[in-house]
């Protein structure tokens, strides 16, 4: 490796302090999307468990209306 003046050193630093500020701020920006996808993933299955027992509900009741003639018989 060619040997390197204190100008081409602290050029390399600032490039390396750059790039590490980058990936933090890259990384940051990761975590916040992970939180709020993983709110939202909770939200949606609340949704989906109750739309699932509204559902069973509804079953449960035409199967027990389902037992009853039609007026016309």
């Amino acid at each position: 490796m060619p040997s390197m003046n204190t100008s081409d050193i602290e050029q390399r630093i600032d490039e390396l302090e750059y790039q590490l500020q980058f990936q933090e701020d890259t990384i940051d920006s990761l975590n916040k999307t992970i939180a709020l996808q993983q709110r939202d993933l909770l939200l949606i299955q609340e949704k989906l468990s109750f739309l699932a027992r509204q559902l069973e509900n509804y079953r449960q009741q035409q199967t027990i209306h389902g037992d009853d003639k039609p007026p016309h018989y």
